[in-house]
């Protein structure tokens, strides 16, 4: 279980920080880690799904990344290490989040870095369209993913809110299935869509504005397994297309 050093509540429950070995852990009150970190390597991500999320930037070179849930800031560590001079946008619905994830999670606070309170789906319904170019959606609750990642206008406006050849990826609990009106919804405004499974149950989603033939991206997925010293050959290789 860990040594719990922290433990707070908002109006969404509880948020609690433990150590598990070098490990630190958010979670928020549930059994399921929200995020973790390894406080002497907090760019090395420890969770498979998030490891996977990173296969976007196989698709997109971004000038600006939008990353809507915060947590412990393990993704936030890792995208501002390694891509230093790039713009990243946070969006976090709980004030408490945010402070705990500054506290007991070391996230990096830069002049690249801007990390708003908000609703994700108030945020990318008012956000300018084609103003970033890879948008990660990793929206979670207490017991599950957020509704708003299910919502036909939530993935409306994350697609307008993408630049022309931009990347949408979503961390899904469950993939609809093909003839859901999600997917229905999806397959009409994006070229194309790829999913990877995760070991545990989660399917990353990437939807893509143009076109990519996975089969020609191969040593540029050597090149960011190399520069993320993480096994991101083996889910390349797991990528599978998504037809409707």
């Amino acid at each position: 279980m860990g040594k719990e050093l922290h433990r707070c509540e908002d109006e969404w429950g509880p948020i609690v920080v433990t150590q598990r070995g070098r490990k630190r852990v958010l979670s928020f009150g549930s059994e399921f880690e929200q995020s973790s970190v390894i406080l002497d390597r907090p760019a090395s991500l420890t969770h498979e799904y998030t490891r996977i999320m990173l296969l976007g930037l196989l698709f997109s070179e971004p000038a600006h990344i939008t990353l809507l849930g915060l947590g412990g800031g393990g993704l936030l560590h890792c995208l501002a290490r390694f891509y230093p001079a790039v713009p990243i946008k946070v969006v976090e619905l709980r004030q408490q989040v945010i402070a705990v994830a500054r506290d007991w999670f070391e996230i990096p606070q830069n002049r690249f870095i801007d990390i708003d309170c908000a609703n994700a789906a108030d945020h990318v319904r008012n956000a300018d369209a084609g103003d970033t170019d890879l948008i990660l959606s990793d929206l979670y609750e207490a017991e599950g993913m957020s509704e708003d990642q299910t919502r036909t206008a939530y993935l409306q406006n994350c697609f307008t809110h993408l630049s022309d050849d931009g990347v949408l990826v979503l961390n899904f609990h469950r993939l609809p299935d093909t003839d859901d009106p999600l997917m229905l919804e999806l397959s009409t405004l994006f070229s194309q869509l790829w999913v990877c499974d995760v070991f545990k149950g989660n399917q990353v989603l990437f939807c893509l504005k143009q076109e990519a033939d996975i089969s020609t991206r191969a040593a540029e997925a050597k090149q960011l397994a190399k520069k993320f010293k993480l096994p991101l050959i083996y889910y390349y290789r797991q990528l599978r297309k998504i037809t409707l």
